[in-house]
């Protein structure tokens, strides 16, 4: 019995990958009567570059192809796309078992093509299913971060308004203030740079949560970063039995990233070794492997237990142990959002008892050690020396 052909359009896009062309055509034409749009792709690389013109709702993806296989693939696709629906296709046996393969890999489906057409439709069928279900939750998480945005936003000018006023009275200018009203105008001034901060991070978690950022690429001295954390660090650790050390031999001399981005969450990582850390030493360690540059940032505080070393990424989340620390559980959160932003991975490894590491991880894709300023002039020398050719060293 001939198929039923859709006259309806179903409003979703499917990206076909398959390096036989037999297997795209048929599969094209069996999803285009069921009313989808077919994209499709010869090749993994293929595949990237459309994913990149054009969004895609879900991907059938043949698991055997030149060059790049399946498994290697998804994980590439991953990088591009967080939410899409991928189904993977077989028609070969000796692979792993199905179940296996939907552990190992972020898929949705795992369809063997001896099962013919109808089976397949299923799977497509489920993965659309799924995929309305991940819109909707994530427009729901839209809603609520531009809620955030805007009410940090409105907080944000009556704290600059209240800091300003206390900051004027406590001036010396205005006379000197009897001590019974210095003390609450201290307290007023303290709390109010805090929420001020808070709402800073409210907004930028925000942005990031709506991918409203750029990632604006300069050189970054890392000699002049570590010294700048190293400043910040004495601060934090000022009249605490708390020792701050650096270990950056194995460091490149500069490293071409997002500046703002990747301060913060150096800063961010510092900061939260010393609220935990009473006694001991906090270590902030850079170094440069043949595939990446890694920033660690390791303390001798109390350690996270295993159960709990995946939930301090989660934003306003905060553990047992952190209660009355201060802060709203916003900061590391914030931190591994911006190390995805900028290409790279945050991890943490710790031990209870012994303390934690926290290691940024950025590909070596977008780090250099530029050469030191030549003699020449012209583009010579900027060729020589790029942060001399309008790429500052420092915000």
């Amino acid at each position: 019995m001939a198929r039923k052909v859709r006259n309806r359009v179903s409003g979703y896009t499917i990206l076909v990958v398959d390096d036989q062309e037999e297997a795209l055509t048929s599969t094209r034409r069996l999803l285009e009567r069921e009313g989808h749009t077919v994209l499709t792709a010869g090749s993994g690389k293929e595949a990237l570059a459309r994913l990149q013109e054009t969004p895609v709702t879900l991907i059938l993806l043949d698991y055997f192809m030149p060059c790049m296989n399946g498994d290697e693939l998804v994980r590439q696709i991953r990088t591009v796309d967080q939410y899409v629906q991928i189904v993977l296709l077989t028609g070969y046996s000796g692979e792993k078992p199905a179940r296996a393969m939907l552990a190992e890999l972020d898929i949705q489906g795992y369809h063997d093509k001896a099962d013919g057409p109808d089976k397949l439709l299923l799977w497509v069928d489920v993965a659309l299913k799924a995929h309305r279900t991940v819109k909707a939750l994530r427009e729901r998480e839209r809603v609520k971060t531009e809620l955030i945005a805007n009410v940090s936003h409105e907080f944000r000018t009556p704290l600059n308004v209240i800091g300003g006023y206390a900051s004027l009275l406590l001036d010396s200018e205005f006379g000197a203030l009897p001590d019974a009203a210095q003390q609450p105008l201290r307290a007023l001034s303290n709390a109010t740079h805090d929420l001020t901060e808070l709402v800073v991070e409210f907004l930028d978690y925000a942005k990031l949560e709506a991918r409203a950022v750029d990632v604006v690429r300069q050189w970054i001295s890392t000699r002049d970063l570590v010294s700048e954390l190293g400043r910040m660090a004495g601060l934090l650790l000022e009249g605490r039995p708390i020792e701050f050390r650096t270990e950056v031999d194995e460091a490149p001399a500069a490293v071409l990233t997002d500046s703002v981005k990747l301060r913060t969450i150096l800063r961010n990582l510092i900061t939260n070794a010393a609220k935990f850390t009473a006694v001991g030493a906090i270590t902030l360690r850079v170094r440069q492997t043949s595939a990446a540059v890694c920033f660690a940032v390791q303390d001798t505080g109390p350690g996270i237990s295993a159960d709990d070393t995946a939930r301090v990424f989660e934003p306003f989340r905060q553990l047992e142990s952190s209660r009355g620390r201060g802060g709203f559980g916003l900061g590391l959160a914030l931190s591994r959002k911006l190390a995805l932003v900028l290409g790279g991975s945050l991890g943490l490894v710790s031990e209870v008892g012994v303390g934690s590491t926290f290691e940024l991880t950025l590909p070596l894709s977008v780090v250099s050690e530029p050469a030191r300023p030549s003699s020449g002039t012209g583009a010579a020398a900027a060729a020589a020396a790029p942060w001399e050719a309008g790429t500052s060293l420092n915000p």
